[in-house]
């Protein structure tokens, strides 16, 4: 109620300046709105940009921001600070990934984009029967298959869903950075890296549910399959990277430390101040489940896996946009957690590649435009 107020009487004096961009996303500097910021910022030095953080720390935020930038011109405030909400009421412009002050009025004088963090395989939004989607005057898709999706998950008009492409994915093809950076090894130490990012089961942070269940006879995190796995991967001089999902309940902690498996969050590239989706392009197999990030990494044209033991069960809670959607998961999908370490000797061993084909077609319906997408986003917000 206070922020209600403050920030409607902030918005009797405050006209929104057209050269005033404001920025957000969860968890802070991170997915879309960070790749955007960074783009507006090293091009477009005529634009205020103003991010607003959750919490307090911003220093922790410079690091990351020196990668991807030389540029001075921004500032950082905290969300619910009254720079915050000066700067939320002056931007003409907002960007964001999961709304930034949900329970405020959109105003009319005012640009909302929704950056979101992901075409979705799974049910999202009004899609997903969500009571809290956040309100925006536009959002963003990859190809005319996801303008329709998207425009019934968030309830906007097609014209109101732009085909720019995602701006993080201007990350995607750039080979500055590792996983390997992590851990302070070089790619000389391994003959080939793996990332496998598990999407959550049972959120505890954010949107709040539980999807889906582990069986515990086939789980894919079980102590006892990851040993065999950290067997393997040592066996061909390799390593796994585990990211676990931000909202996941399961934490780093709960894991035991191995040889050739690596479990990281968010915390680990905060420390070294690197985006997710700059590691991308010097990883050689992505191992997820209904994660998003596997639509973006078909852009790289790499193989992929599934690991979906409770694929049904997801089905019918969760659920997804697509009527079958192992039609548009182009790799192999690997139900039980037996199957896993024959596929992975087939990939790296072997050296074959059976859905190349598929992945090619699929990477078709998927991305219209192919590059640019941070400018795509300009040019039809603002510069239009």
């Amino acid at each position: 109620m206070i922020l209600k107020l403050l920030i409607k009487i902030i918005r009797l004096f405050i006209k929104p300046q057209k050269n005033t961009l404001l920025f957000h996303s969860f968890p802070d500097f991170s997915d879309n709105s960070f790749s955007f910021f960074c783009y507006v910022i090293n091009h477009h030095k005529e634009y205020q940009s103003i991010w607003l953080i959750n919490g307090d720390d911003k220093e922790k935020f410079y690091k990351l921001i020196s990668n991807y930038t030389t540029s001075k011109n921004f500032k950082i405030y905290k969300k619910k600070s009254l720079l915050g909400l000066y700067y939320f009421s002056k931007s003409k412009y907002i960007f964001h990934t999961h709304g930034v002050f949900n329970d405020i009025t959109l105003s009319k004088k005012q640009i909302n984009v929704n950056l979101w963090h992901g075409m979705p395989l799974k049910n999202i939004g009004h899609l997903d029967n969500n009571k809290r989607v956040p309100k925006s005057n536009y959002v963003i898709s990859t190809s005319k298959l996801f303008q329709e999706i998207m425009s019934k998950a968030f309830d906007l008009d097609m014209e109101n869903v732009i085909n720019s492409g995602q701006p993080r994915n201007d990350f995607i093809f750039s080979s500055k950075f590792s996983l390997l950076d992590l851990i302070n090894k070089q790619k000389k130490d391994f003959k080939k890296v793996v990332l496998w990012m598990p999407t959550y089961r049972k959120s505890i942070i954010g949107d709040v549910r539980i999807d889906g269940e582990f069986d515990d006879s086939n789980n894919f995190l079980e102590k006892e399959q990851l040993s065999k796995l950290n067997v393997f991967f040592e066996s061909i001089n390799s390593m796994c990277f585990v990211k676990l999902h931000p909202m996941d309940f399961m934490k780093v902690k709960d894991f035991n430390k191995y040889s050739n498996l690596f479990f990281l969050d968010n915390s680990n590239f905060e420390g070294k101040g690197i985006s997710l989706y700059s590691v991308l392009n010097q990883t050689d197999l992505l191992l997820t489940d209904f994660s998003s990030i596997y639509i973006d990494y078909l852009l790289l044209d790499k193989p992929i896996a599934f690991l979906v033991s409770d694929f049904d069960q997801y089905k019918n809670s969760r659920g997804f946009v697509f009527n079958k959607p192992t039609d548009f998961m182009p790799g192999e999908i690997i139900k039980q957690k037996e199957d896993l370490i024959p596929f992975l000797e087939k990939t790296f061993v072997y050296k074959q590649d059976l859905y190349k084909e598929k992945r090619k077609k699929i990477t078709e319906i998927f991305h219209e435009p192919i590059n640019n997408f941070s400018q795509n986003v300009f040019n039809i917000i603002i510069k239009k």
